[in-house]
């Protein structure tokens, strides 16, 4: 099953770590939490200096592509699908 960006939860960093962008998918039923780090998008998609938001949202669909991939392999843990480096080759 793949799932889809979900546009009524916009890009937040994450409060718990300070590490990451949270981000929510859909499957059509229901709402998946999804985050990425600001490593893993900084060093696929930009540099150490780029800001972690901006690169997300210029790289959207690409992240959403990895966090569907992940999902279609069953990638949720503890509830959340959570993109690290390794996901993204």
């Amino acid at each position: 099953m793949t799932i889809v960006g979900y546009p009524g939860w916009p890009p937040v960093i994450d409060a718990n770590t300070r590490e990451h962008i949270r981000f929510a998918m859909s499957d059509g039923r229901r709402i998946i939490p999804c985050r990425i780090s600001f490593s893993a998008l900084r060093d696929y998609f930009g540099d150490e200096d780029s800001e972690p938001i901006a690169l997300f949202e210029n790289f959207q669909s690409e992240i959403e592509d990895f966090a569907s991939k992940k999902f279609e392999i069953g990638g949720i843990i503890n509830g959340i699908i959570e993109i690290k480096e390794s996901d993204l080759t």
